[in-house]
This record gives C-alpha cells, sequence and structure tokens, in this order.
C-alpha cells in the first residue's frame, strides 16, 4: 500500500466518476499525468437494488431504485493494478450511515459526495425504497500527482447487512496512469 494513500484514492475516486459518462475512453491531464478512462461498470444485486444504470448514452446521470428500505449499509473500496491484481489500497466497511450523517469526516470524500448529488436532495439513514439519481462531475485537479503510472482497476461495493451477496451496488473503473514527459 502507497503511504497516505486514503486521500487520493478517494480523490481519485471523484475524478473517475467525473469523467466516467463517455462511451470512449476520456483522457485527462493533471501536470505530469494522463488518466485515460477505459471503462466504467455499474451492477447491482436485483433484490435489494432492482436496478443501477446510467441514464441516456450521452449524460452524467444515473439512476438506481432501492426495492428494500436500508437501514444501514457499508462501503468497501479496492484499488488494484490491473495485470497482476495487486492490491494498493483496500478500505472495507466504511459505515455508511456515520458517512451521511457527517460528510465532511472525511474532506475529499465528502467532496466526491456533494459532486454526486442530484439537486441538492442529500441522502440519509434508513435509505427508504424509492427511485434514486447521482450525477457523474468533478474537476480534474482531483487527480493526485503522484499517482503511479499503469493501469488500474478502482472498485467501490455498498454492503447491506441483511443482503447474502457480495454487494447490493457496485461500481468498477478500469483506467491507466501515463506519465507525460
Amino acid at each position: 500500500m502507497i503511504a497516505g494513500s486514503g486521500r487520493w484514492v478517494w480523490a481519485l475516486l471523484g475524478l473517475l466518476s467525473a469523467v466516467a459518462c463517455k462511451e470512449q475512453p476520456s483522457v485527462f491531464r493533471n501536470g505530469r499525468l494522463k488518466l485515460v478512462l477505459e471503462a466504467l461498470e455499474t451492477s447491482c444485486d436485483g433484490k435489494s437494488v432492482e436496478y443501477f444504470r446510467r441514464v441516456s448514452s450521452e449524460g452524467s446521470l444515473y439512476t438506481f431504485r432501492v426495492v428494500k428500505l436500508a437501514p444501514a449499509f457499508t462501503i468497501d473500496i479496492a484499488l488494484r493494478v490491473q495485470k497482476s491484481k495487486r492490491l494498493m489500497y483496500k478500505l472495507d466497511n466504511l459505515d455508511g450511515c456515520k458517512f451521511l450523517e457527517n460528510p465532511l469526516v472525511s474532506k475529499v470524500l465528502g467532496y466526491v459526495y456533494k459532486r454526486l448529488i442530484v439537486n441538492g436532495r442529500f441522502f440519509k439513514c434508513p435509505i427508504q425504497p424509492g427511485v434514486y439519481f447521482l450525477k457523474n462531475e468533478g474537476t480534474v485537479e482531483i487527480l493526485p500527482s503522484f499517482h503511479p503510472t499503469g493501469r488500474y482497476q478502482l472498485t467501490v461495493r455498498l454492503k447491506m447487512p441483511n443482503s447474502r451477496g457480495p454487494f447490493v451496488m457496485q461500481m468498477l473503473w478500469i483506467y491507466n496512469i501515463v506519465r507525460i514527459k
């Protein structure tokens, strides 16, 4: 694991969610780094969350439908090197409800969360059944200039304690970091 990696992983999560709305690879620069977003996949368990998908192929709006009350949930984040699957960063069981109560506990994660919210409607626990929207907006400036080069896979999973599956919602980004000379 990279020292101090927690903060830059949250920043990277915000950047990836911001650029993931295009079908073809998106390319962004920050200083001497170039990020090429190759893919974003969203999925859900079909039981607690019925669907999780992009609203339109052109837009940055995503929707999901919660069908079972979510009184509690956790967030898992894993960053791996794409080829070797070597783990670069891992965060398990972040209490989602505690985060929603005070998203400013983590400055970077709070920033990412604010960028995902549609029409200022912040989530709160318990999350009621219904249709919800997220927007993918952010800025390339949050890409840390010290990110190692290479191809990576960033996985974010939301889990509920009463769910038997590995997740109720998942986002998976595949991206490449290239150093510009």
